[in-house]
């Protein structure tokens, strides 16, 4: 329903008739609205991380992970969950609790982003950075460049991630001849 209508559209009687739950059955496993919200946020962003991980696994050099983890992030533009998401954090009176529980879920891939990095790395084929400065450029351009959302076709968004992919290569590939004397 929260991708359906959105967040504010979206009423507890509502979750409840199409549930089939009493509200009571609800705020037993939910104190509230939001929180039920960012738990599916959670279960989201969970699926979309093991879903990279598969795509990650088909593809075998760093460059051709990050190209492929742009096409992941383009390719999810469509969830209507995302714009459920955008429209709750513009909407609400953010507490530090759900700013928190925001942040801990926009973290998730951090990891998983960081080892690539560091995997490419070792193999030589990035230059020798700190591997958690790298994840954080990565992140902020991959996340940041998801506002053309908003303005651009989907075709057009997917060629600009590419260029920011290769823009971000260039500054942290290994030189060529290094790449081959290390292999």
């Amino acid at each position: 329903m929260f991708s359906q209508k959105g967040y504010n559209a979206t009423s507890m009687e509502e979750v409840c008739r199409v549930t089939g739950r009493s509200k009571g059955s609800i705020y037993y496993h939910f104190k509230s609205k939001e929180e039920m919200f960012m738990y599916l946020i959670k279960l989201n962003n969970e699926e979309w991380m093991e879903a990279w991980m598969a795509k990650e696994a088909a593809h075998e050099t760093t460059q051709e992970k990050l190209f492929a983890l742009a096409d992941h992030y383009v390719d999810d533009m469509n969830n209507p969950l995302s714009h459920a998401v955008n429209e709750f954090m513009s909407s609400q009176v953010v507490t530090e609790d759900m700013l928190n529980d925001m942040l801990e879920v926009t973290r998730l891939p951090y990891k998983t982003y960081e080892q690539l990095i560091t995997r490419g790395m070792e193999r030589g084929e990035l230059k020798k950075e700190s591997p958690t400065d790298v994840m954080y450029v990565l992140n902020g351009l991959i996340n940041g460049m998801s506002m053309l959302y908003y303005e651009k076709d989907l075709e057009e968004i997917r060629r600009i991630y590419k260029k920011g992919i290769e823009i971000l290569l260039a500054g942290i590939e290994a030189p060529a001849e290094k790449m081959t004397e290390e292999n």
